[in-house]
């Protein structure tokens, strides 16, 4: 009798288990699609892939290499030089989607430190003179886009720390927009336009107060 029992038990047991819905498997980490157009301009980061971009045109030039290091984050390196000033920097990048979006606008976060370096040439501006210092870089950017094109709207505020002297402060807030396309593969091209204000203060080469005007052909290349 006890073993009839014990059988209907195990029967019942195993009868239940065999009812019993399946256990929900868990969703799918998502994974971060590459942007349509990578950028070093936009408000969308490269998730993971990297880019070599250039720039030239009025009043500057620059050479810069990102790597996407996370879904969300951007490091990269940045050369410039601006041939009215014949002022040079040379340091890292940051850009994070730490943002909130507008939609239909993504947002993101631009850092920059940089060694400053200026030779003093003065056949456009009379107040320079050979300085260096330490150049760290604000902004914001805010894009929108599809396969055709990528529409960038940029605010930055750089400051700039001199040594020479009792030292001194530039700064240079400016706005700007960009355009950027496919051309071939992985290759896109764009513009840049821009108008900014700077200023200095102390021992600050060209410290007097100037408006400045941004025209830069863009292209990039896309590594992975």
């Amino acid at each position: 009798m006890t073993s009839v029992a014990a059988a209907l038990v195990a029967l019942a047991l195993a009868q239940a288990q065999a009812e019993a819905p399946p256990e929900p498997t868990p969703a799918p980490t998502p994974i971060a699609q590459t942007p349509a157009i990578p950028s070093l301009l936009s408000g969308e980061t490269l998730k993971g892939t990297s880019l070599f971009g250039v720039a030239a045109g009025w009043p500057r030039a620059w050479l810069s290499y990102a790597q996407g290091v996370s879904r969300d984050t951007d490091l990269g390196l940045l050369t410039a030089f601006d041939y009215t000033t014949t002022e040079f920097w040379a340091g890292g990048t940051y850009r994070g989607e730490v943002l909130p979006n507008l939609p239909p606008y993504q947002g993101a976060l631009r850092l920059s430190l940089a060694w400053y370096h200026d030779s003093g040439s003065t056949w456009l501006y009379k107040g320079n003179h050979v300085d260096d210092g330490v150049y760290v870089g604000l902004g914001v950017s805010y894009s929108r886009g599809g396969q055709a094109g990528l529409f960038s709207l940029l605010a930055d505020v750089p400051i700039t720390v001199t040594f020479a002297k009792d030292g001194g402060v530039l700064v240079n807030p400016k706005a700007s927009f960009a355009y950027e396309m496919p051309l071939y593969g992985p290759i896109t091209v764009g513009v840049q336009v821009g108008l900014g204000l700077r200023f200095g203060y102390g021992y600050a080469p060209q410290k007097e107060a100037a408006g400045e005007f941004t025209l830069l052909g863009l292209a990039s290349y896309r590594v992975l």
